[in-house]
């Protein structure tokens, strides 16, 4: 937006006006235009670009006496007086124009536009979504619609009970992201989580079955570009019976599609399990070949779909289960979370296991 007014001695006194930037409108160049002969002295570029005050110019605010105006480049081309400030204006202000050369003077303000509010961030979800996770839980996945501020997820965390009291230093003090900056893998702290070690004995456990608690993400953590959410998000859950056994996938319900159809493969799960390894840690194939497509979990991490990029071919196939896929407690299909060491030795497993399905 911008308005100009003229006070002139002279009828052929030149026009003041603003060019600005189509891709930019902070980036403007401030013309003078003379109506016909150039009345501009023959080193114009050369004196107004040594003078220290020049008698054309533009000015952040008033061209007050003693205010150095905008450094930038002049030239000229024709009648034609131009000035091109070296870095764009700043949003929301108000600049003003000065041309003062014998027989006139001018003035010109110019009002940069003021940018539109950021849209707020938004946390898309808390994974996992069940309400009821076991005693000895492990981690949340908090996914965030844009990049979010490092370094000060303690400042925007809490763990409450139901009545507001605090649980005091819960979360593992590692900042596991994303690449994208959009996923931080919030833990509790293995060493309170986890039976009989130090942490657990002398702060106890985070979490205690049958309690009820609340996951509180602060409204007031910003974006990586500085502006916060908003608005506290809240995740309550209660603990139950804790998990510890080593996972198997016995009690796992393939659903086979039909042939020549790109229907899902579903694979129903007997308890929840850990969101991100579902999505990483799965896989089909035929004969040598992986099958492409979208994976998606469903239904409170408690089943697996895979749609196919092609319709299903006709023949036996393969759902490939890396072992180090987990539950909410970090029980995996190569070793349950908690193992004895001085009772027993870790036995050695393979990366992944098969399940056979035919597609017909």
């Amino acid at each position: 937006m911008w308005a100009v007014a003229v006070v002139s001695a002279s009828a052929a006194a030149p026009a003041l006006r603003f060019e600005a930037d189509p891709g930019n409108p902070l980036a403007i160049t401030l013309v003078a235009d003379a109506a016909g002969k150039s009345p501009w002295p023959n080193d114009s570029v050369g004196e107004l670009a040594r003078a220290a005050q020049p008698w054309f110019g533009l000015w952040l605010g008033e061209a007050k006496p003693g205010v150095p105006p905008l450094a930038g480049i002049y030239s000229l081309q024709g009648a034609q007086l131009r000035f091109r400030p070296s870095l764009p204006l700043l949003p929301g202000q108000t600049y003003t124009a000065r041309l003062e050369l014998p027989g006139f003077s001018l003035r010109a303000e110019h009002r940069t536009p003021v940018p539109a509010a950021a849209a707020a961030p938004k946390l898309l979800a808390i994974y996992p979504t069940s309400d009821r996770l076991p005693a000895n839980h492990l981690k949340f996945y908090l996914v965030f619609s844009e990049p979010m501020a490092t370094g000060v997820f303690l400042n925007h965390c809490r763990l409450t009970d139901t009545r507001d009291k605090l649980v005091e230093a819960p979360f593992r003090e590692t900042e596991l992201w994303s690449a994208d900056g959009r996923r931080l893998t919030l833990w509790f702290h293995p060493g309170r989580q986890k039976t009989g070690v130090n942490l657990n004995v002398e702060f106890g456990p985070v979490l205690t079955e049958g309690g009820d608690y609340r996951l509180v993400i602060d409204g007031r953590w910003p974006s990586a570009r500085g502006t916060p959410m908003g608005g506290d998000v809240t995740k309550t859950f209660r603990a139950v019976s804790a998990l510890h056994e080593q996972l198997t996938t016995k009690s796992w319900q393939v659903h086979s599609p039909a042939a020549g159809t790109r229907d899902a493969l579903r694979v129903v799960l007997p308890h929840p399990l850990d969101w991100a390894t579902l999505n990483r840690q799965l896989r089909v194939t035929a004969g040598a070949g992986v099958v492409s497509g979208e994976v998606g979990v469903e239904r409170g991490e408690q089943e697996w779909r895979f749609v196919p990029e092609k319709a299903w071919a006709t023949g036996p196939h393969e759902l490939r289960v890396g072992t180090a896929i987990e539950d909410h407690a970090g029980n995996s299909l190569a070793r349950p979370f908690e193992v004895n060491l001085l009772q027993r030795a870790l036995p050695s497993v393979e990366p992944e296991i098969g399940i056979s399905f035919t597609v017909r």
